[in-house]
């Protein structure tokens, strides 16, 4: 047996894949109480096995800010740099099929996804568990924080990873909350190369006083909210910001919905594709993150919602818009604003016909129109 222990995480040591596993709830099946709906999204990955190809791909972007910069980047700006770099010159694997079980799952089920991996190393599918076990589960669970450990690996044994789950009654408080300038200080209203700088070069940073804020929405409703933390930054980013949101500033667990992107770093270009992706701010973005918020309202039409966001980009008219979809949802919405100081020692105009907004009628309509037929279909499909 400890030759086989032995043999194993050599293996694995040679192999190097991961699964990462993105946090994510589940609801109760419309169609069967006695069921949960989980979208699950992961991710299996592993290094280069060119090491060369990872240290010319820093090398570009390194040069890329040194020219812009017009200096040398610092110690702790390449240290920062390669880690918000690393996940976008992992090496995705192909066709992997990926099962779970949880932690706390006496009996040990397998759930086996019935998808294998995209070329991008990714397997996005809804997976029904048993109430059942999720009950079994929490009675045998330590914590109190009503997230599920799981455990994941690919087929050959190769990859493996953990992760956690949420499963939401019906009834409860969720807060759905933006990222950049909300609880992380990004700047994007002072111009893409602040954004960039702020992204890849600098140590993230917490916006004053939101930690006490969600602290205090947690306090007051106890088991029954859930955090959603919604972002126009790729799936690549998500190592750092996790990092950054759980680990280091220690904001509420919660699930967290990013952009996908297509791009092989290796590939010539790419990395002003990448940079300009970053900093978002585009249509594609915001469909993206309307289409993450409504999923959540659809998938759990009896919980209360709280929508927060900041002034320096669009999220009051895509929290409208939101809000005209889900009025009986949306409960209240916070903003935080990020342009006051701008706008200091200037006479600002505040009658009606002065504003401008981004008009987003055609999308609320676009919206409306996928709600009424997910409503009129009946039973939300596990399939997505």
């Amino acid at each position: 047996m400890k030759i086989r222990n032995l043999f194993d995480r050599i293996r694995r040591r040679v192999a190097g894949q991961e699964v990462t596993v993105y946090p994510s709830y589940g609801y109760r099946d419309p169609g069967d109480p006695a069921c949960w709906i989980v979208p699950m999204r992961v991710w299996v990955h592993d290094n280069r096995d060119t090491p060369f190809v990872e240290r010319v791909i820093q090398e570009w972007a390194a040069a890329h800010f040194e020219k812009d910069l017009k200096r040398e980047l610092a110690a702790d700006e390449k240290a920062q740099l390669r880690e918000c770099l690393q996940n976008f010159i992992a090496d995705d694997k192909y066709n992997e099929s990926v099962a779970f079980s949880f932690e706390d799952d006496p009996a040990g089920t397998q759930f086996e996804m019935k998808q294998r991996t995209t070329p991008s190393g990714v397997i996005e599918e809804a997976v029904r568990i048993p109430d059942a076990l999720v009950q079994a589960c929490y009675a045998r669970q330590k914590d109190t924080d009503r997230w599920l450990a799981i455990q994941a690996r690919t087929g050959d044994g190769n990859g493996q990873g953990v992760g956690a789950l949420r499963f939401l009654e019906p009834v409860g408080l969720c807060v759905i909350s933006d990222i950049d300038d909300t609880i992380k200080v990004t700047r994007v209203p002072a111009g893409k190369k602040t954004v960039l700088r702020n992204t890849f070069l600098r140590k993230f940073e917490p916006a004053p006083g939101m930690l006490a804020r969600f602290k205090a929405i947690e306090s007051s409703e106890g088991a029954d909210v859930c955090f959603h933390y919604v972002s126009g930054s790729p799936w690549q980013m998500y190592g750092v910001l996790s990092r950054f949101l759980f680990g280091e500033t220690g904001f509420p667990p919660g699930t967290i919905h990013m952009k996908a992107l297509r791009l092989n770093l290796v590939e010539r270009g790419s990395i002003g594709n990448l940079l300009s992706f970053a900093v978002g701010g585009d249509l594609a973005t915001l469909e993206q993150k309307v289409r993450q918020i409504t999923d959540l309202m659809l998938h759990l039409p009896k919980r209360r919602f709280i929508l927060v966001g900041d002034s320096g980009e669009r999220d009051p008219e895509v929290y409208r818009a939101i809000r005209e979809l889900f009025p009986d949802q949306v409960s209240e919405i916070l903003i935080r604003d990020v342009l006051g100081q701008r706008l200091q020692g200037m006479k600002v105009i505040e009658e009606p016909d002065a504003y401008v907004s981004l008009d987003t009628s055609d999308l609320v309509a676009e919206m409306k129109a996928l709600v009424d037929k997910s409503r009129s279909a009946g039973p939300i499909s596990p399939k997505l």
